[in-house]
């Protein structure tokens, strides 16, 4: 089996990067081998990259689900397991219980929505990042993974192709 190896590209512009990118897929780069980083961040559409599903809707959704659950046992279920009746007023009043139960539903909907955007971002994230200072300075970089036994041909590729520089990237704590 060939061992891969790990090389970065850098681009002045991002004019030429989804062009570059096509042309990694067809030399057998596979999608999820190549990460493009840029101090701007670009759509999937302007790089020509399959779009990502989320699950965070999913998981807002479910986090108003659950607040709304729970805002309906304290407003509804509350008074009927120990009622209270109070000078002929209504066991569950409507107007309090439409405001604390939408109150509850906001409340787990903010929560999941922070909770599920921390897990989504896999944050923290420790350990050594794939980065480079030009990075930073406005260039755009390709990480990929490729085979060692093809590392020259894409190398010629990258560098006939608008490439300023193709490395080695090194692998460092950020």
């Amino acid at each position: 089996m060939d061992e891969t190896v790990v090389l970065m590209a850098l681009f002045r512009d991002i004019t030429p990067v989804p062009d570059m990118l096509d042309r990694l897929r067809d030399h057998g780069v596979g999608e999820q081998n190549m990460v493009v980083l840029s101090g701007i961040p670009y759509p999937t559409r302007i790089l020509g990259r399959p779009m990502v599903w989320e699950r965070l809707p999913l998981i807002s959704l479910s986090g108003a689900l659950v607040g709304l659950l729970i805002g309906l046992f304290l407003n509804i279920g509350t008074p009927l397991l120990y009622p209270v009746h109070v000078g002929g007023q209504p066991l569950i009043p409507i107007p309090p219980t439409l405001v604390l139960t939408y109150e509850l539903t906001m409340m787990g909907l903010i929560v999941s929505t922070f909770l599920g955007v921390l897990w989504e971002s896999t944050f923290p994230s420790f350990g050594p990042k794939y980065h480079h200072p030009a990075i930073a300075d406005g260039r755009i970089g390709i990480v990929f993974r490729c085979l060692h036994s093809r590392e020259a041909e894409i190398r010629a590729l990258l560098e006939e192709n608008g490439a300023e520089e193709v490395m080695m990237p090194e692998e460092r704590v950020l």
